[in-house]
């Protein structure tokens, strides 16, 4: 049922966005505002009588109005792009300024195109009379030229705003689904796959024992990123045990050069969320981007306060750096912003880099 009333729902949106049924709309409104013109123009004795001036003077009215309609559209996307960098509603009142001169003009040469029409055809000097001494009748009609303009491009303003937070929404899902496969590309790359394959096969004669714990931790740590790749938030301490697991691939193969001090608050750990595998993206750009060794081993701190995780550790610069700098911290960036509308605080103090990750806490 949900399919069929999205395809409803799309089917509508195409019939109300099309070119036919937006001019079929506007000829109507305009007939109607037309006839309620007459009923204020004393020159029509009946409402109801539509004789050939009456008939005529609903042609012209529809036609003018369709010129200034596309007039007012015209108006207001030219202001619009001249006033784009200042704020929405400094430009809402702008626009809407504009329009209200652009109105009073089309009003005035409504009222002139008016008389000269029923001087010419019908002989009606009166009309023309009228319209010098900018009678009631002409006021009436500037205020429902107005009201059209305005309401319309008010409409179309809100409209269009609604449409592009519609699209910035659309393409933020779309990033979610990009960012959730370069998350299972990016996590554990295929270089990482390939050495940890390398390094069994050193330890599995050396050590049969190691090489079954290791070829355990390398299964958690897949089933890990098979299971979680689909979701947007993880409790940390199920985010910690996978990283024992990563880590412990990480020493073996680094020969316990590098070191992990996890300095978590408790209660983070299991009312805590966030996004999966961001603390093995954080240790993995620190393995990449820095040298370290047995003797000077590469030292990853994680510390929690009330509402944030904070992840540091010592710079120092490969020789040959690694051009993916940046790829784990936008990955976890996008998929912050995605799951709570915040961010990742990357900054640097002396010699230590520092990323500050929020917690996200569910109820």
């Amino acid at each position: 049922m949900p399919i069929f009333n999205l395809m409803d729902f799309q089917k509508s949106e195409r019939l109300f966005s099309s070119k036919l049924f937006r001019y079929l709309s506007r000829i109507l409104v305009l007939y109607v505002f037309s006839t309620i013109f007459k009923s204020f123009d004393l020159s029509f004795q009946e409402l109801h009588v539509f004789n050939m001036r009456g008939h005529l003077f609903s042609l012209f009215y529809v036609l003018f109005g369709l010129l200034v309609w596309e007039g007012a559209i015209w108006v207001s996307r030219k202001t619009e792009r001249a006033v784009e960098r200042k704020h929405s509603t400094a430009r809402l009142w702008y626009i809407c300024g504009v329009l209200l001169l652009y109105g009073l003009c089309a009003a005035l040469l409504f009222g002139f195109l008016y008389g000269l029409l029923d001087v010419l055809v019908f002989n009606r000097y009166e009309a023309w009379e009228s319209f010098k001494a900018f009678s009631y009748d002409l006021n009436f009609g500037t205020f429902l030229f107005y009201l059209l303009i305005l309401t319309f491009n008010g409409v179309v303003f809100y409209y269009k705003g609604w449409k592009e937070y519609q699209l910035q929404t659309e393409r933020l899902m779309r990033e979610n689904i990009q960012a959730k496969y370069d998350a299972l590309r990016n996590q554990i790359d295929p270089h990482f796959f390939f050495n940890s394959l390398s390094v069994l096969t050193n330890i599995v004669y050396k050590s049969p024992d190691l090489a079954a714990d290791y070829i355990t931790q390398l299964a958690k740590t897949y089933r890990y990123i098979l299971d979680k790749k689909f979701e947007n938030l993880v409790p940390i301490q199920t985010e910690l045990d996978f990283l024992d697991s990563y880590l412990f691939l990480i020493r073996i193969r680094h020969q316990h050069s590098i070191q992990f001090i996890s300095e978590i608050m408790e209660k983070v750990k299991h009312k805590g969320m966030i996004p999966p595998a961001t603390l093995q993206l954080l240790v993995e750009n620190a393995i990449k981007h820095n040298r370290f060794s047995v003797n000077d081993p590469l030292i990853i701190t994680v510390r929690s306060d009330e509402h944030s995780l904070t992840v540091t550790n010592h710079i120092r610069p490969k020789l040959h750096p690694d051009h993916s700098w940046g790829i784990g911290l936008e990955n976890i960036h996008k998929r912050y912003e995605l799951a709570s509308g915040q961010g990742i605080l990357v900054s640097q103090e002396g010699a230590l880099f520092i990323v500050k990750i929020p917690i996200i806490f569910q109820s």
